[in-house]
């Protein structure tokens, strides 16, 4: 999937901006402050949700203005099908967001979402290794969301469940009513416990072919821990651990609260690694995804690459630019000046964000 045209108002300093981007690399350069990053920050909304930077978001809009709207079309991989989607946030509460895909309405952010899988690496990007379980969660869960059909409708009806089991740890329900939500909550975080290890299985072979370009010197190894005892039944533990949870208000067991540890060398990668070998483990975890989804999907991602430069020297960006040419992704990147290394094979459009909004204005 590639963006043929992109259409932005009012999102942070971006005031209405329209492009026909590249499908292979688009270099957003600029001095700071004029808006790069705001453009990856908006095609990442209507690819994860979410922006990668900024939790609120009312934070999002342009001073003074009342909304933001997003709108992109879409190139289905292998086919000559285009999808029109949209979204709109308003600053008033009181309106809820509006998402459009092909003239229809929706009310689902995972209905836009679906339409583009897109990978971020940004300088904050080193939380998906030194960060909480939470970030390594949602790694897994981006892999399983495009590849497994129905894993966002099961991930829901699992917090369903697990919000109904808190609250009656909390109001002191009986053992036996507990009990008979002990059973849904197993069954269901089981399915999706197994699906998680089957996915990792998967990604494995991709994401150390990439580690040993990337990270030559070094061993690593993935452990997915699915968030209680190995050889152990979830509803076992959860009938084991009744009266601890009543003392905790919270269900402690179950896969929200699994992790993947990562290991180098046999220690954590988080105390192993420089910043740059962890921003380069990171790259590898990030193609490997796509790597995966292409090979299961014909399905390719969008890579949105915020400063390049940093933390990268030279040949490690080389690295990374030829293993995204490779595999045919449509990529943007940030950087400072129009002056970058970047693949003879490529077509690329260079795109002065500010300049742009200038012309595009007058």
């Amino acid at each position: 999937m590639k963006i043929e045209r992109l259409n932005i108002t009012n999102f942070r300093n971006l005031s209405s901006l329209c492009i026909e981007p590249s499908p292979n690399f688009n270099v957003i350069f600029g001095n700071n402050g004029t808006g790069k990053t705001s453009l990856l920050e908006a095609i990442s909304y209507i690819g994860l949700g979410r922006s990668f930077r900024q939790s609120r978001f009312q934070s999002l809009i342009k001073e003074s203005e009342p909304f933001f709207a997003i709108n992109a079309h879409i190139l289905n991989d292998d086919s000559s099908y285009v999808d029109e989607v949209g979204l709109c946030r308003f600053r008033e509460r009181n309106k809820p967001l509006q998402i459009k895909i092909n003239h229809q309405s929706s009310n689902r952010i995972s209905d836009i979402v679906s339409k583009l899988s897109v990978q971020v690496i940004h300088p904050q990007c080193f939380e998906l290794i030194l960060g909480g379980p939470e970030y390594r969660r949602a790694f897994i869960d981006w892999g399983l969301f495009y590849s497994e059909a129905g894993y966002i409708d099961l991930w829901n009806k699992y917090q369903k469940i697990l919000a109904q089991r808190n609250s009656l740890l909390k109001q002191k329900a009986s053992d036996e009513y507990i009990e008979f939500w002990n059973n849904i909550l197993s069954e269901t975080g089981e399915i999706i416990s197994k699906k998680r290890e089957e996915y990792l299985n998967n990604l494995l072979p991709f994401l150390q072919k990439n580690l040993s370009k990337f990270l030559p010197n070094f061993a690593f190894d993935f452990v997915y821990q699915k968030g209680w005892e190995n050889g152990s039944n979830l509803g076992s533990m959860l009938a084991l651990n009744i009266e601890k949870d009543r003392l905790l208000g919270y269900t402690f067991y179950g896969c929200h609260r699994a992790d993947l540890k990562i290991k180098c060398n046999q220690f954590a990668a988080s105390e192993m690694l420089s910043r740059g070998q962890l921003k380069l483990l990171v790259c590898a975890m990030s193609l490997a995804q796509g790597q995966l989804l292409k090979s299961l999907s014909s399905k390719s991602c969008i890579y949105l690459i915020d400063d390049l430069s940093s933390e990268l020297d030279l040949t490690s960006r080389q690295l990374l630019l030829e293993h995204l040419v490779s595999g045919d992704n449509q990529v943007f990147l940030t950087n400072i000046s129009k002056n970058i290394e970047l693949p003879q094979s490529s077509s690329t459009s260079f795109l002065d964000v500010a300049a742009f909004i200038k012309d595009y204005i007058s």
